[in-house]
């Protein structure tokens, strides 16, 4: 019995370790499974009616916008490309949203009718598909999606090629426009061909149809009353806020004091730069090479000055040496001179030649093949037959085996360095004459080229030059850090840091509203915004930062002064606030005017009066509040003071006759352009959900 009392005693305390252990799995299994939840939930960038979008997809995006800016000669930054992509992906799925509720779609028909057929303005605006003159070519267009279907099809052979590859995945943002485009449209127009005039609107309309009025007219604007003559307490600025409450719906944004110190290089990097540029110059003196003059500029000078191995024009040089290039013999080298933030020297490579701008050629194109000499007695073949009479349309319709074959070798205008890949093309067709035939091979491939034209020749010259900017060193940078650091450390809170700025010489800049997905703070020149608008949504009001935010030319301190969350702004808000007492100032200085002016005719309102003719109630430009008045009014009336939208007026009708030209509602053509211009207040019901601010 004692030992059968034990083990009961003991169950309870095994049932407890297994209640415990299957706890710990249940708990375990729910832990797991809530990671994964969390971890999925923190990949993604956002929802837009319930699309979601993971981080890999989003960069698949910015891949595509970047190489679609890059292949349109685009210069956008990251910031830019990232919010492109998600403003795509909102629209994309906003219109998709919009046209399956009311099952509309886009067919395959109409793509190829606005891309083949009628080809979109998304198209002719790309310069991708645009010719040497700058205008929409079919025939370009045509050539790329032949390209591009060749690139599908052919996908594992072509996957190394980058720039095919740029291209082809840049057109596919276009596509995606082109959808928006069309669904957009289409929306438009059923909105617009759905909607009808409302009987007032019919009758008001054919009441006043055939109308048309002259009326003199005297007005007071609000600005000519002085404000001094007028008080407008806090409480009437609030009460006027409620009523007006929605003109200020607003996201969440913070509010920032920032100083910014932007670092300059001092005496010691200005002789610095001049050092290096001194430097080079005497290198230039040294070296005869060609190739080794241009190696030195590229390795030596700043990249927005680049030395290319060509003849250039005087509008291709530097404006800084141009006279220089054209005037100095070969060899020569320009003494080393300050231009702004540069020190630049240069060294002319050649003599002064006559060349034409462009030539335009056609082209024959073998790619090689597994026996090297097959090729080349290919081409030679079709270079002797060419040369006894062959037609080279003919043989490049035949032989060509790039796009060029689809065009019978027409390839177009080509400026020197622009076909480098094959050395002497410059030399040869920049030197010959209209119809002359050469032929040319590089490692891998042969090319048959006939020169076409040419424009008529100017004068060119070969200089290498090296630009060395003047730019802050590492010691340099340092002691504006060190400024900015003991600033923080005398200034702790937000008063001191606002108020103890001047006697620094240094300004405390308030920036306001700056919105969680903000890449630049508005009006403002910080470099690198970003980190700056990532600390303000992480901090209370009257926080200051810990220390300096460093970009390569700045220093930033900041502190934050305001916090607004997603609703309304709130009137202690200076801009609620001056609007509403606005408002009301308005109401007061209109209803003081109405009252000087109830008892008066009309020449005693104002010394001016002015004569209006032919107002016409379809085509109005006045204030509606007067147009209003009169419509309502008969020949020789005259109306009691009118409060307008800028200020009150008094009108005496002086004649009505009948209008010169039909009258018609403007409704649908409104409605229509309402709808274009409705895409933010879309965007605003939309079910959105963005996290990039935890991204980027």
């Amino acid at each position: 019995m004692a030992a059968l009392e034990k083990i009961r005693k003991q169950g309870k305390i095994v049932l407890g370790i297994v209640f415990v252990a299957l706890l710990a799995f249940v708990v375990g299994d729910f832990l797991s499974n809530s990671s994964a939840i969390i971890n999925s939930s923190r990949d993604q960038i956002g929802t837009v009616c319930g699309k979601k979008m993971t981080s890999a997809e989003f960069q698949k995006s910015i891949s595509a916008f970047t190489s679609f800016n890059k292949i349109e000669g685009n210069n956008v930054g990251d910031a830019e490309v990232r919010n492109e992509a998600w403003q795509t992906f909102i629209i994309t799925n906003m219109l998709e949203d919009r046209m399956n509720k009311i099952g509309m779609s886009i067919s395959p028909d109409e793509l190829e009718y606005m891309t083949k057929v009628n080809p979109h303005r998304e198209l002719r605006n790309l310069q991708i598909l645009k010719d040497e003159n700058g205008n929409f070519s079919p025939q370009r267009l045509e050539n790329l999606l032949r390209t591009f279907k060749q690139f599908e099809e052919d996908s594992e052979e072509n996957a190394n090629n980058e720039y095919i590859k740029d291209i082809y995945n840049g057109w596919l943002c276009v596509e995606n426009k082109l959808v928006n485009s069309l669904a957009y449209e289409k929306l438009v127009t059923l909105t617009a061909s759905a909607s009808r005039a409302p009987k007032a609107e019919k009758d008001l309309i054919a009441k006043y149809a055939g109308e048309q009025v002259d009326f003199a007219c005297a007005f007071k604007p609000y600005f000519m009353m002085p404000d001094s003559a007028f008080v407008v307490t806090d409480e009437e600025g609030r009460a006027e806020y409620e009523k007006i409450k929605n003109t200020f719906k607003t996201d969440k944004f913070r509010s920032i004091k920032a100083i910014v110190f932007d670092v300059r290089p001092d005496a010691a990097d200005s002789a610095d730069a001049r050092d290096r540029a001194l430097d080079n110059e005497a290198e230039f003196k040294k070296i005869n090479d060609l190739d080794e003059a241009y190696l030195l500029a590229s390795q030596e000078s700043d990249p927005n000055f680049i030395s290319r191995n060509v003849y250039m024009k005087s509008d291709d040089i530097d404006y800084a040496l141009r006279e220089f290039a054209f005037a100095a013999k070969k060899d020569s080298v320009i003494p080393t001179f300050a231009d702004g933030l540069f020190y630049k020297t240069a060294k002319v490579l050649s003599d002064v030649v006559s060349h034409p701008d462009s030539v335009k050629i056609s082209l024959i194109y073998l790619a090689k093949t597994k026996k090297e000499d097959d090729t080349k007695k290919k081409a030679d073949s079709i270079f002797g037959a060419i040369m006894q009479g062959a037609s080279f349309a003919d043989m490049a319709e035949k032989f060509s085996m790039d796009n060029s074959q689809r065009n019978k070798g027409e390839f177009g205008w080509l400026r020197e360095g622009m076909f480098g890949r094959f050395k002497d093309f410059d030399d040869i067709a920049f030197n010959g004459k209209v119809g002359q035939v050469f032929q040319l091979a590089d490692k891998d491939d042969q090319i048959i080229v006939k020169i076409d034209s040419m424009t008529a020749p100017i004068k060119k010259v070969k200089i290498a030059e090296v630009a060395i900017k003047v730019e802050a060193s590492s010691d340099t940078y340092r002691k504006y850090y060190e400024k900015a650091s003991k600033y923080l450390s005398e200034n702790h809170t937000l008063e001191d840091f606002s108020n103890n700025a001047s006697a620094q010489g240094l300004i405390a800049y308030e920036y306001s509203p700056i919105f969680e997905n903000d890449y630049q703070i508005r009006n403002s020149n910080i470099e690198n915004a970003r980190k700056v608008v990532s600390w303000a949504f992480n901090h209370e009001v009257g926080d200051i930062t810990s220390q300096p935010f460093e970009f390569s030319n700045q220093c930033v301190i900041a502190a934050l002064t305001g916090i607004v969350e997603k609703g309304f702004l709130p009137y202690s808000y200076s801009y609620a606030n001056d609007y509403s007492k606005r408002k009301v100032m308005e109401e007061k200085k209109a209803q003081a005017t109405i009252e000087e002016w109830k008892d008066k005719d009309l020449a005693a309102c104002s010394d001016r009066i002015d004569t209006v003719k032919d107002a016409r109630f379809d085509v109005n430009i006045q204030d509606p509040a007067v147009l209003a008045s009169i419509y309502s009014l008969g020949v020789g009336e005259t109306s009691a003071p009118i409060k307008g939208l800028s200020g009150v007026y008094k009108v005496k009708v002086l004649d009505k006759k009948p209008a010169e030209g039909p009258v018609t509602s403007n409704q649908r053509r409104e409605l229509e352009m309402m709808f274009r211009q409705s895409m933010g207040v879309l965007i605003d019901k939309t079910d959105i959900v963005d996290n990039r601010s935890t991204f980027y």
